[in-house]
């Protein structure tokens, strides 16, 4: 191996398991119970690659090791807290071993390439963009939560350990339940436990819902909120609510008794797809409930297509960067596709290099975002639909919060930088965008549009043989709201082409303020500079998390991030002219953390810092309390 390093090929089959062997050769420097693996005379070319390795690569072996030595340390815990006999402590270090070997496996393929490896490839600090031959320390952090989250996964299923993890997990069950309830469930709700037997006069619930409606609103209304309300002007929510009313009835289902609500759509459809057509006639949609089922629709009609035409001999693949929205994991969860995550760069923008290296023969399509959710940042949409192009795979953009913010930037006089994102570009197959964002619509209409019909028709859904008949619907639901539809349709036509032009304006100055504010506060930086809308910033300097809670106390609400730790303000109109009040508040904010260090952390820091070294199913049980805390009386 040593004399023929630089001209050994692999190709894709074999490839992973030398990776796999890489990374246990480095575990069994540290660890003697798992050199049970390398008997096989199999292991051993692979275990001299993983010296290889780590010779090339000491420091970041050393960082790997770390890794290992710190799961190893774990189970010993575990084993001691446990009582485990020495019989059972070397089953467990066995199991944890083979589940080592499982993860390494799964890690190296979710990285693979078509065609054959070069050695001299495998070892280069470009190939594996987040590998240990290129960032040891984020490698690091994810080795620690992934390994031991799967040690875990098998070692909670021996009687010895469960009982144990059980009852840690129900004491964090219990606390975070207390909290979550205290925050969402105030005192003065009043719940109704029973459904009145009698009914209540209308003149009692109308007054009772006001009530309650206006006490909310004051959460929002004075702009301290990212996102969620995007216009909470009293004119527009007036007409909003008099469209709806107007068809509150109506079900775009039965097209036959109400037409109005199929004009309303297609027009929806029509002028959204004039914003992103590119000059492509042929681009056409259709109206979703959300940006969550406009993704879904769109990873739908991409596998279906794909599976029809026989343009995936396997189980489909769709590749997304980490920084996707959770929607496409949700739509891949649903469908049985394989989501394969490729990293970012240090722009926090999908790796190209990352994604040309992940594509295999049942990859269907690739998703992109213009912009991202967490950072804010836009893809580099032209380089991902040239690669997409060439190998005949779809290519979806999420446009959910861009999609009518940024065909206005240009027109308002902040588009100068705006890279192409729409169906310019000839790879694009799909775009989902959210008019009750930025479209300002009521809450639960979204436009999902295709390149052409042939790839829309994928969505539908059509079965012949019901015995109520010929069944057949554009979306995941059946019955929908016409309200809804003519309530989009209202803000649409009523804003007009210069009412968003404008709108997007006042948004633009308002963010450039905030960041331009931001980067003034000694012990913040900004993320990345706005490419639109999200101001995103983080500190080196002491867990931003605090910052963002202490701003809670102060009435804002703003996204706490991970992955890196950071926090992110979507401006909206709400936002507009209180940048200064953001500004003197989050300056006191960082002030009062840089006083206080890291004594009593609570809100987000402590939910993330403790997430942060928790494996994965005990982080969802939590999440899972958060849930279920909404849904009781």
């Amino acid at each position: 191996l040593s004399s023929k390093k630089n001209t050994m090929a692999m190709n894709k089959d074999n490839c992973p398991y030398v990776v796999a062997g890489s990374v246990l050769a480095l575990y069994a420097l540290d660890s003697p119970r798992t050199r049970f693996v390398f008997k096989s005379h199999a292991w051993a070319p692979a275990s001299l690659l993983g010296c290889m390795l780590y010779r090339r690569h000491g420091e970041n072996g050393a960082e790997l090791q770390s890794c290992l030595k710190f799961v190893t340390n774990s189970l010993t815990k575990i084993c001691s807290q446990a009582g485990a006999s020495p019989l059972a402590r070397e089953i467990i270090f066995d199991v944890a071993g083979l589940v080592l070997l499982r993860e390494a496996i799964n890690y190296a393929l979710s990285l693979r390439r078509k065609g054959s490896l070069l050695l001299n490839e495998l070892l280069s600090p470009s190939y594996y963009p987040n590998a240990i031959t290129s960032s040891p320390k984020r490698f690091l952090s994810v080795c620690q939560k992934t390994l031991l989250s799967a040690v875990m996964q098998v070692a909670t299923q021996l009687p010895i350990i469960s009982s144990l993890i059980d009852k840690e997990v129900a004491k964090e069950v219990d606390k975070m339940e207390a909290e979550f309830t205290a925050k969402l469930r105030p005192d003065d709700r009043n719940p109704c436990f029973e459904m009145p037997d009698t009914g209540m006069p209308d003149e009692e619930i109308v007054s009772y819902m006001q009530q309650l409606g206006l006490k909310e609103d004051k959460s929002w209304e004075d702009g301290k909120v990212s996102g969620a309300v995007y216009s909470g002007d009293t004119k527009h929510l007036d007409l909003l609510n008099k469209a709806y009313s107007a068809f509150c009835v109506s079900n775009p289902l039965h097209a036959d008794l109400w037409p109005s609500s199929m004009k309303f759509e297609s027009e929806v459809i029509r002028w959204v797809g004039d914003l992103l057509r590119g000059g492509d006639a042929g681009v056409v949609g259709s109206l979703s409930s959300g940006g969550t089922e406009s993704i879904l629709l769109a990873a739908k009609a991409h596998r279906d297509r794909a599976l029809d035409l026989g343009l995936c001999a396997g189980t489909p693949e769709i590749i997304a960067c980490v920084h996707a929205h959770a929607a496409i994991d949700k739509a891949c969860d649903l469908m049985g596709i394989n989501l394969i995550k490729i990293p970012m760069t240090d722009e926090y923008k999908l790796d190209v290099n990352a994604l040309r290296a992940a594509f295999t023969a049942d990859t269907i399509m690739v998703y992109s975002s213009a912009p991202s959710f967490p950072q804010g940042t836009i893809d580099p949409i032209a380089e991902i639909s040239a690669l997409c192009l060439s190998r005949g795979v779809g290519l979806h953009v999420d446009c959910c919060l861009g999609g009518m913010f940024l065909p206005f930037m240009k027109d308002a006089g902040f588009g100068d930088n705006l890279p192409p994102f729409d169906f310019s570009l000839p790879g694009v197959t799909s775009i989902s965008v959210d008019t009750h964002k930025y479209g300002y619509a009521s809450k639960g209409t979204s436009v999902v549009l295709y390149r052409n019909k042939d790839y829309r028709k994928y969505q539908y859904f059509a079965y012949p043989e019901w015995p109520g008949g010929l069944y057949a619907t554009p979306t995941v639901s059946g019955s929908r709201s016409g309200g809804l539809v003519a309530a989009c349709w209202a803000s649409l036509a009523s804003i007009g082409r210069q009412g968003y032009i404008s709108r997007t304006r006042d948004i633009c100055i308002t963010v450039r303020n905030i960041a331009k504010g931001v980067k003034e506060i000694p012990g913040l930086f900004l993320v990345e500079e706005p490419s639109a809308m999200i101001v995103c910033f983080g500190s080196k300097e002491f867990n931003v998390l605090k910052v963002s809670d202490i701003m809670a106390r102060k009435g804002w609400s703003l996204n706490a991030l991970q992955k890196p730790n950071s926090v992110h303000l979507c401006c909206t109109l709400r936002t507009v002219g209180h940048e200064a009040h953001f500004l003197s508040d989050l300056k006191e904010s960082v002030d009062e953390v840089k006083s206080t260090g890291a004594a009593n952390e609570e809100g987000n820091a402590a939910i993330y810092g403790m997430a942060e070294g928790m494996p994965n199913g005990p982080i969802k049980e939590l999440m899972f309390t958060y849930t279920d805390v909404k849904y009781v009386v």
